[in-house]
């Protein structure tokens, strides 16, 4: 059941409608039944591992915080914890990297839990919390309910203890500004999704499903499709997830700001994937120690970050190389920034100059989708195959004709519209606060409300012989 099928808008409406009728005392257990149930349906099987993750983690941290060997037993926990997900997500990778070194182990994979990869940073952040001063949480309902709200289990956002805890030990019921920002997120969402993503997913599928039938400029028209498809995927499934929240009365964080429109590789992961970014900073860059002990350590920190941002993604070396490689652009910028400055200022060119802003945009989309080649290929083979080809140009014919990638010519025209519209919001969204003025704007809000699910509904991406498109982010 994703966000974007019409079953998970009745289980939400009516959940909703359920919920807040309901008194103080009942509404946690109602919302934990909730959140039981919705994970209970996409996979049943693996609700055990949840409970007992759950519930180990509730009683480890009160050991945690009583206990005069906190290091030692945080050590332990994390161990554990992290075990449980490297066990499920990467033991046949494990056995692949050994067959590289000559040793034959056939190692099984096992089927990947649904949302393990966040419950389990949720519940790490938590413990490390603990360690670092924290009170540990000593009602089962609340801690329960923080790391399996259903809105935000599956991909998130990776919520902290501070922010989210506090919201279910005093449920507040939702008034009528919160049901407006909820639709808002949720058309917006389902919008991104449905005409966006799904209709760039059959473009970037095509092409990649056999990369050397197409020429070096489609490969590269490809590449671009896809880093506007993961964004418009992910950032979806973000806007559905706060909606969702908001309907209960609970505000999740914002995971993504405008990423396309940084400057630089640093300020990308300012903007995209917030909570995961912000998750490493704070539980692995600060404790290696930052940038704090001189720019070859920041730079090494930086790159250790990256490699491992990339293995959280998957267990292949393509993500291990995609993260190295915003790692690599990151330090290449440190690096090169404070040159670039001096020659700005030597030439009497202001650094903040609009025409320099969108020099800087334009190249840090282009690393960046550079970047998400290796994310998206089969292997790290293929990528660099795909990026031969665009560098060589191979096969290069115009007119440019897209319609053989899956779409046709006026599915093309609307999707270019459509980015073009996606794009202005970002630019204008970037520097002025949109969506505020919005929903201050009766008819205004509602116009635009029904223009979007108008257009959605005739020209998005479903219906019958249609092979719907999961959230990408669902496979990590």
């Amino acid at each position: 059941m994703t966000p974007n099928s019409f079953a998970y808008i009745v289980f939400l409406v009516i959940g909703a409608l359920i919920y807040h009728p309901l008194s103080q005392k009942a509404k946690k257990p109602f919302l934990l039944l909730l959140s039981i149930c919705f994970y209970a349906i996409g996979g049943v099987k693996f609700l055990p591992l949840l409970a007992l993750t759950v519930a180990f983690n509730f009683f480890a941290a009160q050991k945690l915080e009583r206990t005069e060997h906190k290091r030692g037993l945080l050590t332990l926990v994390l161990v554990l914890n992290l075990g449980a997900l490297g066990l499920f997500k990467y033991l046949g990778f494990f056995g692949e990297l050994l067959g590289c070194t000559g040793v034959q182990l056939s190692l099984p994979q096992l089927a990947l839990p649904i949302g393990i990869s966040f419950y389990t940073f949720v519940i790490c952040g938590y413990m490390i919390d603990v360690y670092r001063g924290r009170e540990a949480e000593r009602n089962f309902l609340d801690f329960a309910l923080f790391t399996t709200f259903f809105p935000a289990i599956l991909s998130g956002p990776i919520e902290r203890s501070k922010s989210l805890l506090p919201q279910f030990k005093q449920p507040r019921r939702a008034n009528a500004d919160d049901v407006r920002f909820a639709a808002e997120r949720l058309i917006e969402g389902t919008v991104k999704k449905v005409l966006l993503a799904d209709n760039l997913a059959i473009l970037v599928n095509t092409a990649y499903a056999d990369p050397a039938q197409f020429s070096g400029l489609e490969l590269a028209f490809a590449a671009v499709a896809y880093a506007l498809q993961i964004y418009c995927d992910f950032s979806a499934y973000s806007d559905m997830a706060i909606g969702s929240a908001r309907l209960f009365g609970i505000t999740l964080m914002e995971n993504f700001h405008a990423p396309y429109m940084a400057q630089s590789s640093k300020e990308f992961w300012h903007r995209w994937h917030i909570s995961l970014s912000t998750w490493f900073r704070d539980y692995l860059y600060f404790p290696l120690g930052g940038s704090r002990k001189g720019k070859a350590r920041t730079y090494i920190n930086v790159l250790i970050v990256f490699a491992l941002s990339g293995l959280w993604h998957g267990a292949a070396m393509k993500y291990v190389l995609w993260g190295l490689l915003f790692g690599v652009f990151q330090v290449i910028g440190g690096l090169l920034t404070p040159a670039k400055q001096r020659l700005c200022a030597a030439l009497h060119i202001p650094w903040d100059a609009g025409w320099l802003q969108i020099i800087r945009v334009i190249i840090t989309f282009g690393l960046s989708t550079f970047a998400w080649i290796f994310f998206r290929a089969d292997s790290a083979l293929q990528a660099c195959a795909i990026i031969k080809r665009i560098v060589t140009a191979a096969g290069a014919c115009f007119p440019l004709d897209l319609t053989h990638l899956g779409l046709t010519e006026r599915a093309l025209h609307v999707l270019a519209v459509s980015l073009i519209g996606l794009v202005l919001t970002d630019i204008i969204g970037d520097r002025f606060p949109l969506r505020e003025k919005l929903l201050e704007t009766v008819w205004l809000r509602y116009a635009v409300w029904v223009i979007l699910l108008a257009v959605t509904a005739v020209c998005g991406a479903y219906g019958t012989g249609f092979n719907p498109q999961e959230f990408v982010y669902f496979q990590f």
